[in-house]
């Protein structure tokens, strides 16, 4: 791998690290009804001026936002005995941008790398050891299984 490659690999890695971050900050701000500027969470999280962060983590953040409900609705009827709610905020955070991403219109995004990416922050992120990052990976191949059954984003 050259050089460049790594650090793009690198960067993209932490640009999704940050979605998942900014992701569970807007839920604990919804959670508490609290109004979430979005532009400055997201200069703030770059340690850049708006126009300058990553493209990608914005698009992933606004549709995450725009679509929450239809992505918990659709991520809700793989869950059994659980319901979305119940599920801790950073899980829910991880299961709804991972959802964005794999079917976000203009890419190609393969299933076992988003279910990878995921189970990364689950085990980084989550506070319940072993059963969030293996229930992350069951939900997700469950629910990321095809493009034909494909979840249309606003």
């Amino acid at each position: 791998m050259m050089e460049n490659e790594i650090l793009n690999e690198v960067s993209r890695s932490k640009v999704q690290e940050l979605i998942v971050q900014l992701m569970y900050s807007f839920l604990i701000l919804e959670q508490t009804n609290i109004p979430i500027n979005f532009e400055e969470s997201v200069e703030d999280a770059c340690k850049l001026p708006y126009a300058d962060c990553d493209l990608y983590l914005k698009e992933v953040l606004i549709k995450s936002l725009k679509n929450k409900q239809k992505v918990v609705d659709y991520v809700s009827q793989f869950l059994k005995n659980w319901t979305f709610t119940r599920l801790n905020t950073t899980i829910q955070a991880i299961l709804i941008t991972s959802v964005v991403e794999y079917f976000l219109d203009d890419l190609d995004t393969d299933k076992a790398v988003i279910i990878n990416n995921a189970v990364k922050f689950a085990k980084k992120f989550g506070d319940g050891g072993e059963k969030d990052y293996k229930f992350v990976n069951a939900i997700l191949d469950k629910c990321l299984n095809g493009k034909g059954n494909s979840l249309l984003l606003d």
